[in-house]
């Protein structure tokens, strides 16, 4: 494998999965809706104005609505529920959840668009994986008393992963702006503007913390590492990879983050598994290996339009 593949491997198999942690160590201190739609605008601006500078940029008619239509489903409402269930769920949980994603777009492409089809492997994978989601639900400790429950947040990031499973299909039948770098771009800088818009009707910019806590060198780090490492460096490495690798190679990297997310949690910020929660963690590691394993395209002649 050359330098650069593995280099691309990398990026989002460590960068994505130290972001989880990035986020907690933010929403402790910013309040979480605000704090993900600086990420993004800032992020979403960066991709645009590269794609700019580089040339290239080409928008076919209908190009910046579908983008947007993204930007809310994959990006306001998907990181609004995952910023804030890291408030009260560990982020090496969030990251196994977030896991499931590529399960729930296996189910959608077998059910609705009718790409895949079901396997004997597949299926197991399915039911292991939310097995694996139920155990560390009923597991996950309850925070303090009068908090919204820890149950709550983890129905919530549940939540968030159908949603960006659902733009993820979608995204296959719309026309979208080319390159990658200015989809991306547009879709981030729409669903940061709208987490914005969030922040300012729930109230969260009366709670905003002064600017000697928000420069605190933490949290500029954690934003600055979300924004350029996380955001831009990790998915252009996806996207370059997509374009390169097979499929279901680069969607590995659903089975790796978590591992990476619940080792620097241990590591950085002192997260601890319960003896089941374990259990479930792994239930849903081999869940989303079986899925992806499973995978059986439908012949062309076989699919069926919707």
């Amino acid at each position: 494998m050359s330098i650069r593949r593995l280099l691309a491997y990398g990026a989002i198999y460590f960068l994505w999965g130290g972001s989880f942690l990035g986020i907690r160590e933010l929403v402790t201190v910013v309040p979480p809706f605000f704090a993900a739609g600086f990420r993004f605008t800032l992020a979403g601006v960066l991709l645009i104005a590269y794609t700019y500078l580089r040339g290239g940029a080409k928008h076919a008619r209908g190009s910046r609505s579908g983008a947007a239509v993204l930007g809310f489903i994959m990006f306001t409402l998907m990181y609004a529920a995952l910023f804030w269930g890291e408030i009260l769920v560990p982020s090496g949980i969030a990251a196994v959840i977030s896991a499931i994603i590529p399960v729930w777009i296996f189910i959608g492409e077998v059910a609705i668009l009718r790409t895949q089809k079901a396997t004997s492997l597949s299926v197991i994978g399915v039911v292991l994986g939310f097995a694996g989601v139920v155990l560390l639900a009923w597991e996950t400790p309850r925070p303090v008393s009068g908090a919204a429950t820890s149950t709550l947040a983890m129905l919530v990031l549940i939540g968030g992963t159908l949603c960006w499973s659902g733009g993820t299909l979608l995204s296959r039948r719309l026309t979208l702006p080319q390159p990658q770098t200015l989809n991306a771009g547009w879709q981030m800088a729409v669903g940061g503007g709208l987490l914005f818009v969030l922040s300012a009707v729930t109230g969260e910019l009366r709670r905003l913390p002064s600017l000697a806590v928000l420069l605190r060198p933490t949290l500029v780090l954690s934003m600055a590492y979300l924004v350029f490492a996380a955001s831009i460096v990790a998915f252009t490495s996806y996207v370059w990879l997509i374009a390169h690798e097979p499929a279901t190679r680069v969607a590995s990297y659903a089975y790796v983050n978590p591992v990476i997310a619940l080792l620097a949690g241990a590591a950085l910020a002192g997260e601890r598994l319960l003896g089941l929660q374990l259990v479930g963690v792994l239930l849903v590691l081999a869940g989303v290996f079986a899925t992806l394993s499973g995978k059986q395209a439908v012949p062309s002649a076989r699919k069926v339009a919707v």
